[in-house]
């Protein structure tokens, strides 16, 4: 009797229970039960996507979908898109881990959606969990949940502490987020116990407590990751410079770059840093490289900036700085420098036009086959346009490079993203590197005021594919962005958690309303008319006085969307000039969407749509679905109406829900605190 060897017959069962689900193992059945207690599975929508022969072997559909059902592109249920869950999610391919059970264990804590057009929302088991409440937080209707988080948290929920901090951390309130991280017994029986630590010591850095942080770092809780340790340890004002410079200096030699150190006589400053002079490594060629800088009352920042792209070891090099028409001496600063520095020239705004307008004028100027841009507070590794133009010369499907940033103090205190996070480092949007031949196909940048970047990049992805985007470094910064108060990026009005809920949410949106409809999405600065829509407050130049203001729900969800643009058309017929107020709900975060029908409507009839923190005046006012006062939504425009309410059938709004609508808009909503009372 010929006896089967061990290892064939262990490859042969495998095979065997990979397409014939028999029983399942101790591992499957775990799965089995985390599909079943979430109900994102239906045995007839399933099968109904297998070919007949293949259903003989689905006799078990869940079974067959967790050992090969998913790897065919199979939907388990129709709210989930297998396919599109590891296109979108290139982490999860690689890992080849199960879309589905990603999603349920992790993907749905982390805010990642489970099908293009999916919400959070249409999922039953999260309502009236933690993260439930945290996306209303975030999404407009923090009154609504941060009630009901806070009940959560006193019942011992750690992923109600955990969106408690972030909330507050977000808001810069850090001592709260702080008080609300100490929760350690509820936070280590949630998902988020991994990022503790790092959260305290982000929150103790913040408040410039290096004690805190030192018994952090003293009692191991940051674990072993060198790029924390090193950017922890570099931010301790109190320590040695030495020291401080030596935990950066760890880092970039394990990756080969050069050492940094202080300028001599300088004190430890983010604008002392430079390093040893640097060559690029020698190559066949060398072409010329462009960098826009632009400049808008700089004079305290350009020279750092200025020193570390001279200092640059890429060889051919030319540095355009823009001056947006600065009150300033930025553009004296520049003057003076170019007359002894062949690489540097300016350019000059008559009046302001914004960072980006400023970054057009200087590439209509750049030469080199290869363009960049860097910011005015930014200073850069030397080596950074080397990695950068050295990798996209050496790819050929790649037509952009980025590379990383931490955010820092003049001091170097180093802070990280404004939200809380498991990282320290974020992509550099102005360190995006294309080709000449990019910026002839796709045009240059939105002349807006915020988020630009993220559309230009957007842009190059829709055209090129997101292989087209090189990550260059990810492990470690090539540069440190100077934190300051005054930047659009922290300004209430168009900050960074927008991208939430706001301006540059709704921005985004537009953008890629415009991406999905076009071919090849070029964008002509030239042409007078934009090329897709942009809400109020990103505009340089927008209006603030209408005839009629509408307060809608202008999602795909409004069950009467298209009576009410009708409406609205008939009104610009008749020459009236109408602002679109996007109206969500606390219960559909799919109300956070605006219709393509909209932004279709909105570009060809010339509708502005609004969003909180911008004022508005208009004559009259036309609502539609308006719902309790309770669910408004906390922050809305801050709008005078100076004539009649009504619905959209032009009856007039009883008295008492005009007046408290009336009082509501003139506030601009309603004021939310922004955290947790608990300041322990």
């Amino acid at each position: 009797m010929k006896i089967i060897p061990g290892g064939m017959l262990k490859r042969w069962v495998g095979h065997v229970r990979r397409f014939l689900p028999l029983w399942p193992s101790h591992g499957e059945r775990g799965q089995l039960r985390l599909i079943r207690q979430h109900g994102m599975f239906q045995p007839h929508f399933y099968l109904a996507q297998l070919p007949a022969w293949r259903r003989l072997l689905a006799w078990r559909p869940a079974l067959h979908f967790l050992r090969s059902g998913w790897r065919l592109g199979y939907a388990p249920d129709p709210r989930f898109a297998t396919e599109w869950y590891l296109d979108r999610y290139d982490d999860v391919r690689q890992t080849r881990s199960n879309p589905l059970v990603h999603f349920l264990r992790h993907g749905v804590h982390e805010g990642r959606r489970p099908s293009p057009e999916g919400v959070l929302s249409d999922l039953p088991f999260l309502r009236g969990t933690a993260l439930w409440y945290h996306r209303q937080l975030w999404q407009g209707h923090a009154h609504a949940a941060l009630p009901r988080l806070r009940a959560l948290a006193e019942a011992g929920d750690g992923k109600a502490y955990w969106y408690l901090a972030g909330w507050a951390y977000g808001h810069g309130r850090y001592r709260q987020a702080l008080g609300l991280l100490g929760h350690g017994r509820a936070l280590a029986a949630s998902p988020f116990a991994p990022y503790v630590a790092q959260a305290r010591v982000k929150c103790l850095s913040r408040l410039g407590d290096e004690e805190g942080v030192l018994a952090e770092m003293t009692a191991g809780h940051l674990g072993d990751d060198p790029l924390t340790e090193a950017l922890v340890e570099a931010s301790l004002v109190s320590r040695p410079a030495v020291r401080r410079l030596e935990a950066l200096n760890r880092l970039y030699q394990r990756h080969k770059l050069a050492r940094l150190r202080i300028r001599r006589g300088a004190a430890f400053e983010l604008a002392s840093l430079e390093t040893r002079r640097v060559a690029a490594k020698p190559r066949r060629e060398m072409p010329l490289v462009s960098v826009v800088v632009p400049a808008f009352n700089a004079e305290a920042t350009l020279n750092m900036a200025l020193d570390s792209l001279l200092a640059q070891s890429w060889p051919h090099l030319e540095i355009i700085v823009v001056d947006d028409a600065s009150g300033d001496g930025t553009a004296e600063l520049v003057a003076q420098r170019a007359r002894y520095e062949p690489r540097l020239s300016l350019l000059r705004h008559e009046r302001n036009c914004g960072a980006y307008a400023a970054r057009n004028t200087g590439m209509r100027a750049a030469r080199g086959p290869y363009v960049t841009v860097h910011d005015s507070d930014d200073w850069s590794h030397p080596q950074k346009i080397e990695r950068q133009v050295t990798e996209l010369m050496n790819s050929r499907e790649a037509k952009g490079a980025v590379s990383f940033w931490v955010r820092a103090d003049s001091q170097l205190r180093i802070v990280g993203p404004w939200h809380l996070c498991g990282d320290w480092l974020e992509i550099n949007p102005s360190s995006l590197m294309v080709s000449r031949e990019v910026l002839d196909e796709l045009g240059l940048w939105d002349p807006v005021r915020v988020a630009a970047d993220n559309e230009f990049v957007d842009r190059l992805m829709c055209r090129y594919g997101k292989q087209a985007l090189l990550r260059v470094c990810p492990q470690l910064p090539l540069a440190f962005s100077l934190v300051q108060p005054d930047s659009l990026t922290q300004h209430s009005a168009t900050h960074v958690r927008t991208v939430q809920h706001g301006v540059r949410q709704l921005y985004h949106q537009a953008a890629r309303w415009w991406h999905g409809r076009q071919v090849v999405p070029t964008l002509d600065v030239e042409h007078r008319r934009r090329a897709f829509p942009a809400p109020l407050g990103n505009l340089p130049q927008a209006s603030s006085a209408f005839d009629v203001a509408v307060l809608a729900d202008l999602s795909p969800r409004n069950p009467a969307l298209f009576p009410l643009l009708e409406r609205v058309l008939r009104l610009r017929q008749a020459g009236q000039t109408v602002v679109l107020c996007p109206w969500t709900r606390p219960d559909d975060f799919a109300t956070r969407q605006v219709a393509g029908e909209v932004w279709e409507l909105c570009h060809e009839e010339d509708l502005a749509i609004a969003h909180a923190d911008v004022a508005l005046t208009s004559r009259r006012l036309l609502v539609q679905s308006l719902g309790e006062p309770e669910s408004w939504p906390d922050r809305v425009p801050q709008l005078r109406v100076e004539g009649q309410m009504s619905r959209l059938d032009e009856q007039a709004l009883p008295k008492g829900l005009a007046d408290v609508l009336r009082h509501y808009l003139t506030q601009g909503g309603r004021e939310v605190e922004a955290s947790h009372d608990d300041e322990a």
